[in-house]
Formats: structure tokens, C-alpha cells, sequence
């Protein structure tokens, strides 16, 4: 297959596959952070990887050198990495800076090298949407019978959005061409945290994982992280008498809302605009603000 290396022959009775790309739809590092704890948990084995250098810009997704045990240093390149483990394909990589349709198909081409006929999407998304609440998850799919069971977990979201799109839909939408079904979670962080990875985030998506496809893992391992990230919130957000209005701000609309049907689709451009006028109005770097 072309701009695919091999580590070992593909399996070739993997019906589902997990996927997660970083950037433009990993908010909180959330996707990519349940893509790696599913590796980890299922003890998933790579199988394959994409060609860095076809598709990355390196002066952007630059390599990375580490040092060896015996002190012998290496080069590290951005990783687009294919795990197999209990019937299942995993995916993780960055989003891919150019040749995106060229991406799709030697990424495809491996799905379909191993027999898969469903995919499972992860990603998340900046969101009006305040630390100290449960993390909220929307759902779509392409399959009848899969959205019944996603309406009935109150997720299923009919897809309205119209923009500037990502890897994930690129890839999807030439899957659903190839016959390959697919479900997509949504998980929502909070705006004002765009570089902490959120724990929360991560346990949510895992959850709604494993609930689907039956697996085991244990989400209670995230109990001690997302209450010290939640400790370090607040601890960020005491310091700043507009972001804790902001907070609070956040905090009512969700509790307004929390078991209505008012998520809807998210809408990005509409969420950017807030994220926008929130920092505009914050003090200038240096500046004083009344506690």
C-alpha cells in the first residue's frame, strides 16, 4: 500500500475501528487522550503507520529528539500510528498538513485491508461550557439502528453545521463512499482552557466508547485527575474576578438547560465569537483588575 509502513501482515477480521486526529477537532487534548488510554487499556499492538514526510509540513509537526537509556540520542517523527487489539483498529495522529486526499485514501486502504466496516470518531470541541459541570457529548452516525440507540442515550444530534471542516469529515465522508459505516462523539471543554488537557473530556469519551462497542475499561482511573484539574481551575479561576463571572455566567446557562433539548449542533463560528469577546474584554498582560 502506498505511503503505509508495515510493521507486521494486517489482520484482517477487524469490523471497527477507533479514530482520533489532533488540532482542529481535540479540544483539551480530549480525543487523542481516550484514542491513547483505549491503546493502553486494551494493550493494543501497532500494526502500521503513515509516511510523516508525505503529508506533514516538518517545519510545523517538527520531530522531536530524545534521549536513550545508554544516553545515545534519536529522532521521534510525528506519529500516524494503526493499533490492533480484541477485533478492533485503532487510530492516532496529528491532522495532516497537506495531500489530504491522497491522506484519505492510504488511510482508508489500510481500514479496508483489515476488514472494517464501522468507525468510531473522537473528537471535541471549544465550548460555552464550564469546568465544573459534567462534560456533555452529542452523537451522529450514519447507521438507522445505531442512531436509535444514540437517541435513546439523549446524544444523537442531527448533523447542521456548514464551515470550514477538518480531517475527520474528509475522511468520513469518503468512508460512507467506500460503504463504511460510521458514529462520531462530540465532546464539549471549556473555552477558557484551550492548552490544559482536560481529564474530564477524556473519561466522557472513553465512557461512551466502551457503552457502545462493550468493552471494558475502568473510568473510575480518572477520578483522581479530573478532581485535581478541576482544583486547578479554580484555583486559575479565583485569580480573575471576570473569568469567575464567566464562570458563573456559564455555570447558570447549563444548569438553565440541563435536561432540556437546547444543545442542538454545535455551532463553532458561534462558539469562537464568545471566545472572542471573552478575551477582548480581559485586562491587558501587566494590567490590575479589581478582585
Amino acid at each position: 500500500m502506498n505511503h503505509v509502513d508495515l510493521d507486521r501482515e494486517l489482520p484482517q477480521d477487524l469490523s471497527t475501528m477507533i479514530i482520533a486526529w489532533g488540532g482542529w477537532i481535540d479540544a483539551g487534548r480530549a480525543a487523542t487522550g481516550a484514542l491513547r488510554h483505549l491503546v493502553r487499556e486494551l494493550s493494543a499492538e501497532r500494526v502500521a503507520r503513515l509516511d510523516a514526510e508525505e503529508f506533514f509540513m516538518l517545519s510545523i509537526e517538527r520531530p522531536e529528539v530524545r534521549l536513550k537509556p545508554d544516553g545515545d540520542r534519536e529522532i521521534h517523527w510525528p506519529r500516524s500510528e494503526f493499533f490492533a487489539a480484541d477485533g478492533l483498529l485503532l487510530f492516532c495522529g496529528p491532522e495532516p498538513h497537506q495531500r489530504w486526499r491522497t491522506y484519505t485514501n492510504a488511510f482508508l486502504d489500510v481500514a479496508q485491508r483489515c476488514g472494517v466496516k464501522r468507525i468510531v470518531s473522537l473528537g471535541a470541541l471549544l465550548a460555552g461550557a464550564p469546568h465544573t459541570r459534567p462534560v456533555r457529548v452529542t452523537a451522529r452516525c450514519t447507521d438507522p439502528v445505531e442512531r436509535s440507540v444514540l437517541e435513546s442515550w439523549g446524544i444523537y444530534r442531527r448533523p447542521t453545521y456548514e464551515g470550514p471542516t477538518g480531517i475527520s469529515s474528509v475522511v468520513l465522508d469518503a468512508a460512507e463512499r467506500r460503504g463504511i459505516q460510521h458514529v462520531g462523539f462530540m465532546g464539549q471543554a471549556p473555552h477558557y482552557l484551550q492548552d490544559a488537557e482536560n481529564p474530564a473530556a477524556i473519561q466522557a469519551l472513553v465512557s461512551y466508547t466502551a457503552r457502545l462497542l462493550h468493552l471494558a475499561t475502568d473510568a473510575a482511573q480518572f477520578d483522581e485527575a479530573i478532581e485535581e484539574f478541576r482544583a486547578q481551575c479554580d484555583r486559575a479561576v479565583g485569580r480573575d474576578k471576570a473569568t469567575r463571572e464567566h464562570v458563573r455566567q456559564l455555570e447558570r446557562q447549563y444548569d438553565a438547560e440541563n435536561g432540556e433539548e437546547k444543545l442542538g449542533e454545535l455551532d463553532s463560528v458561534k462558539l469562537m465569537q464568545e471566545l472572542e469577546d471573552f478575551l477582548r474584554k480581559q485586562p491587558p498582560e501587566g494590567g490590575t483588575e479589581a478582585r
